[in-house]
């Protein structure tokens, strides 16, 4: 609902988002699945998968709290927001979108600051791919999450000046 380019901005992440993560489920479950056939029946494997899988693993979930950011899908207590008027509810949730950008955009710094660290120490997740890499989605994901809890908010103020219909008391 809120300032359509911005809007538009969120969408095509989400696709973006959607797309990494079911390309990255399949590789996951794909090489998940081989390592275990390798394991039990050749008594064999793959040096590099069981990192990988860890790696897809944090990638997967990251992702997916992306994507339920946008869908409005994320975790959240409505215990007091049934109990109070649709306007002051708004106002609640104008200020805990809010406040929750800001938590992510904390937890982005420190997730930043833990990627360099992982840089500066030059440690890898197998040969040649440095564990930084994979942490990337860290701070990436906090700060796409904190952008679209600010376009909530931005909602939140428009339904609170020009509520939808079935929305009035």
């Amino acid at each position: 609902m809120a300032m359509g380019p911005l809007r538009g901005i969120s969408n095509a992440l989400e696709k973006v988002e959607s797309l990494l993560a079911a390309v990255a489920l399949l590789f996951m479950i794909g090489l998940a699945f081989l390592q275990i056939l390798l394991r039990n029946i050749w008594h064999t494997g793959i040096d590099w998968a069981d990192p990988v899988v860890r790696a897809l693993v944090l990638w997967v979930g990251f992702l997916g709290a992306s994507i339920a950011t946008h869908q409005q899908g994320h975790i959240r207590f409505d215990v007091v927001s049934k109990f109070l008027p649709k306007k002051v509810n708004r106002i609640t949730q104008f200020i805990v979108h809010l406040a929750s950008a800001l938590v992510c955009v904390l937890l982005a710094k420190a997730a930043y600051d833990f990627l360099l660290m992982e840089k500066e120490f030059e440690s890898m997740l197998v040969d040649k791919i440095p564990n930084w890499i994979v942490l990337t989605i860290i701070p990436v994901s906090f700060l796409i999450m904190a952008f679209r809890m600010v376009l909530h908010s931005f909602d939140d103020i428009i339904l609170f000046f020009k509520p939808k219909p079935e929305e009035t008391d």
